[in-house]
């Protein structure tokens, strides 16, 4: 069965529903959208019924069972333009020959096993100029038993950067704060990408994070400053990048890609402000931070609101 969270999965169906309803990016949705796994397919079906939008999105889906009950999803909501195939993302949407960039942790590719390089684009990868996803983002050295779906490599961002690597004009991912969020937001800014749209909310920790290959690798990269949590949970972000030529149509985007990018630099303060274990335990994995109670200030993201202090920001999502 595939894996399916209630809390995330309607958090990440309503960033999708502000991006198909943003009509500063509309032109650049035209064309199409791919997804990134889609499992279950209904947080995609959700965005589409209450936004009405009509653009078309291909999801690619490894499990099978998980395409299967997708493509139900979408039969039963009557959804014609929302289609799920049993593929690789990645094969998908590479040039022919591309290279794929395995993890430095164990040189496999974290989120596409053992796959090798498909064909190239397909057609609906060939129209597409927007991604969109809910990467695996889980950190550890290596897979985590019964959770391999949800490995995104042994910083939790590997899968994250390859998605950024596609050379789309637009890309709606979700991040994680105990996940090398601020790594992540810098990749995609040498990458190309400007941040024109973003909601955070934090997310309790579950089984799989309590899983000690997991939570030792959480503790190590918090101590390293490339994770960031509270005591009870972590922090969720629905980022949208716009990149290159087409970013004189994103809105809160600048014309010139060299200014400094203060929705990023938002963004950052917001995920960063989550805690890590190093201000409760030095050796702190997740589970050492249950007895500790601090409540983590969030923020429903906006990029109308650059000049207000990240300390200021709130709202919900």
């Amino acid at each position: 069965m595939p894996f399916f969270d209630p809390l995330e999965s309607t958090f990440y169906g309503h960033c999708v529903e502000r991006l198909l309803t943003s009509k500063d990016l509309a032109p650049l949705l035209a064309d199409g959208i791919v997804e990134l796994g889609p499992g279950t397919g209904r947080p995609v079906v959700e965005a589409l019924r209450r936004s009405g939008s009509r653009v078309p999105i291909t999801g690619y889906e490894l499990d099978a069972d998980s395409a299967r009950i997708a493509n139900r999803a979408t039969a039963r909501a009557e959804l014609g333009n929302y289609t799920v195939v049993q593929g690789d993302f990645f094969a998908a949407t590479e040039e022919p020959g591309a290279r794929q960039h395995g993890d430095p942790a164990d040189g496999r590719k974290a989120g596409v096993v053992d796959l090798p390089v498909g064909p190239g684009r397909d057609a609906a990868a060939r129209r597409a100029r927007c991604a969109i996803g809910n990467p695996p983002y889980l950190p550890a050295i290596a897979r985590p038993v019964g959770a391999s779906q949800l490995w995104g490599g042994h910083d939790g961002a590997h899968v994250a950067r390859r998605v950024l690597s596609q050379e789309m004009d637009v890309v709606l991912l979700m991040i994680a704060s105990i996940s090398d969020p601020v790594g992540l937001v810098r990749h995609a800014r040498a990458a190309g990408y400007r941040i024109a749209d973003w909601s955070v909310r934090p997310i309790p920790f579950g089984r799989y994070s309590h899983q000690p290959w997991v939570s030792r690798r959480i503790g190590e990269l918090a101590r390293s400053g490339r994770a960031f949590f509270g005591p009870e949970g972590y922090l969720l972000a629905g980022v949208t990048w716009v990149r290159g030529s087409a970013l004189a149509g994103a809105a809160g985007a600048a014309d010139e890609p060299d200014e400094p990018d203060d929705v990023a630099t938002v963004l950052r303060r917001i995920l960063t402000a989550a805690g890590s274990a190093t201000s409760l335990d030095e050796s702190a994995g997740v589970d050492r931070t249950a007895g500790a109670r601090r409540r983590v200030r969030i923020a429903s993201g906006l990029h109308e609101v650059p000049n207000r202090p990240a300390s200021r920001l709130s709202g919900s999502s």
